[in-house]
């Protein structure tokens, strides 16, 4: 037994609204021409679905269990009409993207300028997230991949690792902490501080090993960049805990010294992860190779290492 659709949405309209003639105002239909279309269904379902009189049209017991069963079907059928959107986006080539701030604001923007002029069909919903976050993002399939920190919980994912970048205290020129090679975070921790906004992934990371040792990070302006933060700090307003990777010659030019964190958690081991439940698309396989083939070059320049991520 075949059934219309479009004569199952009628039919629930006709049951909500209360009648023919107001469901065929909202149908833009005339009512002979609903009506027709309903007696046809009752004929191909081989039931009185409807009960007509002087007063108007309404659903009988039968009607009113059809119209929940159709109900059901359009539902279905709706959200199978969202998944085959999803599935023609993703064959067009939308790649979902969640990434810490350090890759956001090192080797991203370069792999992902190059790999987009490459590639002008393909859209990257590039989102900033902490790496706890990115893990439950690419677990729940609302990411195709992500990059993040080693220390995430990526129980049900696939790893590669592809580097190390490290944090440092940057300071400006004539800070007493300039001739230092390193120190630990505890022994920084009285000074004023430039950070990020405070949802910046490396901002919540910084926080909450700060509080691990009772205090609270002295934040004298928060900016949106890592640019920006050390020019600011080269300009003598502040120290700032950042990635080595983000430092530029300019900074370096200016004055700004970076002074290596002791602490373990300082050593930031990068990865890429990946669902293990789903394929994994030509385009974020392609994606991936170019960042891999990027940060062994970037990594080497500021005397990181790159891991053995695969192409």
């Amino acid at each position: 037994m075949h059934f219309d659709l479009v004569d199952l949405r009628l039919l629930v309209l006709v049951v909500d609204r209360g009648g023919l003639a107001a469901a065929a105002r909202h149908a833009n239909l005339s009512v002979s021409a609903l009506s027709e279309r309903m007696k046809s269904l009752e004929e191909r379902a081989g039931l009185q679905l409807f009960e007509r009189t002087v007063k108007g049209t309404r659903p009988t017991s039968a009607g009113l269990e059809f119209a929940g069963h159709a109900r059901s079907i359009l539902m279905q059928a709706e959200r199978l009409s969202g998944a085959v959107r999803s599935w023609r986006k993703r064959e067009r080539g939308l790649i979902r993207m969640r990434a810490n701030s350090n890759a956001i604001a090192s080797f991203l923007p370069d792999v992902l300028a190059s790999y987009l002029a490459r590639h002008p069909d393909v859209t990257v919903d590039l989102q900033e997230q902490t790496s706890d976050l990115i893990a439950v993002a690419v677990r729940a399939g609302e990411a195709d991949l992500g990059i993040a920190a080693e220390n995430a919980q990526f129980e049900g994912l696939r790893t590669e690792p592809f580097g190390v970048d490290r944090l440092v205290v940057l300071v400006p020129p004539g800070h007493w902490l300039a001739d230092y090679t390193s120190i630990g975070f505890a022994e920084v921790l009285n000074e004023h501080f430039i950070g990020l906004d405070e949802q910046a992934s490396i901002q919540t990371y910084l926080a909450d090993h700060a509080r691990r040792l009772g205090r609270e990070l002295v934040i004298r302006i928060r900016l949106r960049g890592f640019e920006s933060v050390c020019r600011m700090v080269a300009a003598g307003a502040g120290v700032a805990v950042v990635p080595v990777s983000v430092i530029s010659s300019s900074v370096k030019d200016a004055g700004a010294r970076a002074v290596e964190l002791s602490d373990n958690w300082a050593q930031r081991n990068l990865v890429v992860c990946l669902p293990v439940d789903r394929p994994v698309s030509d385009l974020v396989q392609r994606l991936i190779a170019d960042i891999a083939r990027s940060t062994r070059s970037r990594f080497a320049e500021i005397g990181g290492d790159a891991g053995p991520l695969r192409t």
